[in-house]
């Protein structure tokens, strides 16, 4: 199953577009966005193989999200959703190497089209995948790392990536930029201070000491930040999405209620409760509508809207992803 991330800011759309892209079973929707510096962050996260975009969003737009990730080469393919009066505008992301332009609205059968083309063309990305799926699988775990096996993991991979007969240099040196430029944002999550360390030439002796310096800062800081009083915050955190998960809750909100900023709320957040703050409210919201699903009093966009979630579509999708069934599904099978 290919994975789409669908980046636009109307969520009656985005929820549209995710239905069509979901039909058939051939794609799955792994994240949703409302610009593009919140996508950009979330591939980093997720790594769909596929973003759709609209053009025109608040903050960054669809082009600017083209470019990066052209830029940075990462191994994503590109489409566009744009208005008729956009068409031209959008033209420009040609030179980014995106995969189609859809004008809205954009019917499934054309999506689908759309999709099937971008997947002609993911060879190209399949042999740099591996190495950007195990960057972030190492960065995702080096909260629960001991500080030898932290240490030893980084060694080893640096070292996968120096030694791979199936990348150029250049390639090598684009996977080395985007560890250390995730490594100093982890660090500069923690201490906003932090002075970043860029990789000096392509030698390895220079590469190893510049990931040796990144993981003893990261280790110095997150023990300095790993302490009583940071697990009280998100004890407290966690406790106010327990009474208010049925409202629209974001990290900025939950940063500015407990003082904290978004970078080091998303770090201990993850360490203390093992899921992202999306993920765990998700589940929470999920546990509670099964419960409502089971006393079987309100109907499934009722339930939809008590527990939290904007969108029907949205809640039916988070719903089957956790559990395996739709709502109904899940009443039928337990004879409500």
């Amino acid at each position: 199953m290919y994975q789409v991330m669908i980046v636009e800011d109307e969520l009656w759309i985005r929820s549209a577009v995710a239905e069509m892209v979901e039909a058939g079973g051939t794609y799955e929707v792994v994240a949703e966005a409302g610009n593009g510096e919140e996508a950009l962050e979330l591939i980093y996260n997720v790594w769909p193989t596929i973003v759709v975009t609209d053009i025109m969003m608040p903050g960054q737009d669809g082009l600017w999200l083209a470019r990066e990730i052209f830029d940075r080469q990462l191994p994503v393919i590109t489409v566009i959703l744009t208005g008729y009066n956009e068409f031209e505008y959008a033209r420009q992301a040609l030179r980014y190497h995106v995969s189609d332009f859809l004008l809205k609205p954009v019917l499934e059968e054309e999506l689908h089209r759309a999709l099937e083309r971008a997947q002609d063309r993911m060879p190209q990305f399949a042999h740099l995948r591996p190495f950007f799926l195990a960057i972030q699988h190492y960065l995702d775990k080096m909260t629960d790392m001991a500080p030898e096996e932290l240490f030893a993991g980084q060694a080893r991979l640096v070292q996968r990536i120096a030694e791979a007969d199936s990348l150029q240099e250049s390639e090598k040196i684009v996977l080395f930029k985007t560890f250390s430029g995730k490594m100093n944002d982890s660090i500069q999550a923690m201490n906003p201070s932090f002075q970043r360390l860029t990789v000096e030439g392509n030698r390895p002796k220079s590469i190893r000491v510049h990931f040796q310096q990144l993981t003893e800062h990261w280790q110095r800081y997150y023990n300095a930040l790993f302490n009583g009083e940071m697990r009280q915050v998100i004890r407290k955190a966690c406790e106010y999405i327990q009474a208010h998960y049925a409202e629209d809750l974001s990290v900025p909100d939950m940063t500015r209620r407990f003082h904290i900023s978004v970078s080091q709320f998303s770090v201990l957040f993850k360490k203390f409760t093992g899921r992202s703050f999306v993920n765990y409210l998700n589940e929470l919201r999920i546990r509670q509508a099964k419960q409502l699903l089971l006393e079987g009093e309100l109907k499934v966009y009722e339930i939809s809207e008590k527990v939290g979630f904007n969108s029907l579509p949205h809640f039916n999708r988070v719903f089957k992803k956790l559990t395996g069934q739709s709502p109904n599904e899940y009443r039928r099978a337990m004879n409500v």
